[in-house]
C-alpha cells in the first residue's frame, strides 16, 4: 500500500489553502492540500514536513491527524492521512503549483480538486464546526 499524506492549512481568518498543480506535471490543473508520499523510514508528520519544505518552501508545526482515507484503483491500493497545520503562509514559494488561494469549505467544492482531498471536506467540515472558537 501507498501512503500519502496531507497538511490541511487553516489561515487566521480560518480559511483553507488549497493550492493547483502545475500543467505538465501528473494531475496537472486539479487541485489539492498539499503532501505527498511517505518515504521509506518517515513518519507521517516528518513525511509531511518534508513534502511542505519541497512543495511550499515553508517548514510548518504539524497539528493532529484529522482523518485518514483508503482506496483502490488500477495502479494500487492508497491511503491518505490528513493533518491540520496552521499558518498564514508568509514568503511561500511554490514548486510543484502554479497559483494557490485561500478558500472557505463550500468554496473548496467549486475547484476541480484530487478526488482523496474532495473525500476530506465532510470530515474538515465536521472539525470546523466543533472546533472552539477563539
Amino acid at each position: 500500500m501507498t501512503e500519502v499524506v496531507c497538511g490541511i492549512i487553516l489561515n487566521s481568518e480560518g480559511l483553507i489553502f488549497a493550492a493547483r498543480r502545475s500543467e505538465g506535471r501528473s494531475f496537472g490543473g486539479y487541485w489539492e492540500f498539499p503532501g505527498g508520499k511517505i518515504e521509506r523510514g518517515e513518519r507521517p508528520k516528518e513525511a509531511l514536513q518534508r513534502e511542505l519544505v519541497e512543495e511550499l518552501g515553508l517548514k510548518l508545526e504539524i497539528g493532529n491527524s484529522l482523518h485518514t482515507i483508503s482506496w483502490e484503483n488500477q495502479t494500487g491500493a492508497y491511503s491518505l492521512e490528513a493533518f491540520i497545520c496552521s499558518h498564514d503562509l508568509v514568503g511561500i514559494v511554490l514548486h510543484d503549483h502554479d497559483t494557490y488561494g485561500w478558500f472557505a469549505i463550500e468554496d473548496l467544492l467549486g475547484l476541480e480538486m484530487l478526488i482523496a482531498d474532495l473525500a476530506l471536506l465532510p470530515h474538515l467540515d465536521k472539525y470546523l464546526q466543533e472546533r472552539p472558537r477563539n
